[in-house]
């Protein structure tokens, strides 16, 4: 896999216009040689930088016009979060490893089990239901549910060798948890969880910004993931859902008020312990901003309380945006990108690649 940094011939059609994109690009062209340029300026010319169209279909022109796309993210992410390489010794892609970590900083999070502590059939007999997820995955992908039968694990040797090669390949095996029963209705297929991100601000102080809220519509994948057809949420300052999106088969997105499923009502609806679930966001980010200067937290929303899911270092744009009816350039949280690139040396500038392959081992 590779980084790719397109970037639009000054003048040019490709021009994004607004003072985010204006400062990473005009980053970018201040520090870099011709030959760098004339490579970003050849990806832009094959599609390779701008808004997809999946993007155009789900956002309007104005949230375009000040936004950030998806093609442009992971470039700039990878100047703000220079930890995430190698893959093998970011906690926040290991998912072994941030299992350990989250454990060793004592934050809430679901079970895990450490192959070098017990071995998995022991584990197994404490557990009624489990997700397996791989490693180096996003968007949910590869993410499996096993559910106990009983007393006993269906075809038990083979769910063991099955799940012991998942986490020596670097993934994690972990106990299912139940999401909080006041808005069990609200997503049935999975446990529903708060996508906080966070940011380093001016002071050196981790700052929690943008969220949004996803929500499963049930189905074979226990996931509530935006792009696997599942719903997003926006979520006023008093907790409450004031409006929700599902993906659509065409590509785009359909308004909803009521669960597709359960037809619970949605608009209106109680987040349980939204600020909890915030404050915990602001505590990972202070035990892993070492390389980090913004992540995107996945919070659940449990029985327990909220737990800890995952952190991302290379956050999507599209459902942010959406939910706020925004482009990321408008909001605090583009202000704290601009004011970090701006901090960047011209060391870290010239570092940076038109194309730049994702090491995944030293």
């Amino acid at each position: 896999m590779f980084t790719l940094r397109a970037l639009p011939p000054v003048g040019g059609a490709c021009v994004a216009g607004n003072a985010l994109i204006d400062t990473y690009h005009g980053g970018l062209r201040r520090h870099w040689p011709r030959l760098q340029t004339a490579l970003a300026e050849l990806l832009c010319a094959m599609g390779r930088g701008g808004w997809s169209d999946s993007e155009r279909r789900i956002l309007s022109d104005a949230v375009r016009r000040e936004g950030l796309s998806m093609a442009d993210r992971k470039g700039l992410h990878r100047l703000l979060n220079p930890g995430a390489f190698p893959a093998e010794s970011c906690a926040l892609r290991n998912k072994a490893l941030f299992a350990r970590r989250v454990r060793d900083f004592a934050l809430p999070a679901a079970q895990s089990w450490f192959p070098k502590e017990e071995p998995l059939a022991q584990w197994l007999e404490d557990q009624a239901d489990i997700i397996a997820k791989p490693s180096f995955q996003s968007k949910g992908r590869g993410v499996e549910r096993f559910i106990r039968d009983g007393s006993h694990w269906p075809d038990s040797a083979n769910l063991i060798a099955r799940l012991e090669k998942i986490v020596r390949s670097g993934g994690v095996v972990q106990q299912c948890v139940a999401t909080h029963p006041d808005i069990a209705l609200l997503s049935p297929g999975a446990l529903p969880t708060l996508r906080v991100m966070t940011c380093i601000d001016e002071e050196g102080r981790v700052e929690p910004c943008d969220r949004a809220l996803r929500l499963s519509v049930g189905g074979p994948r226990p996931v509530d993931n935006f792009n696997a057809g599942n719903l997003v949420a926006a979520i006023e300052g008093d907790g409450r859902i004031s409006r929700v999106w599902q993906a659509s088969m065409w590509g785009g997105v359909d308004r909803v008020e009521l669960h597709p499923t359960t037809g619970a009502t949605l608009i209106g609806q109680q987040l349980p312990e939204l600020d909890a679930a915030i404050a915990l966001a602001v505590a990972a980010h202070e035990h892993f901003r070492d390389g980090f200067t913004v992540i995107g937290w996945d919070i659940g929303l449990s029985d327990a309380g909220p737990v800890l899911i995952e952190g991302n270092w290379n956050p999507g744009s599209d459902i942010l945006q959406l939910v706020n009816g925004r482009g990321l350039a408008a909001g605090r949280l583009g202000a704290l990108y601009r004011h970090h690139l701006t901090h960047l040396s011209a060391t870290q500038w010239r570092a940076a690649r038109a194309v730049e392959r994702d090491r995944r081992r030293a």
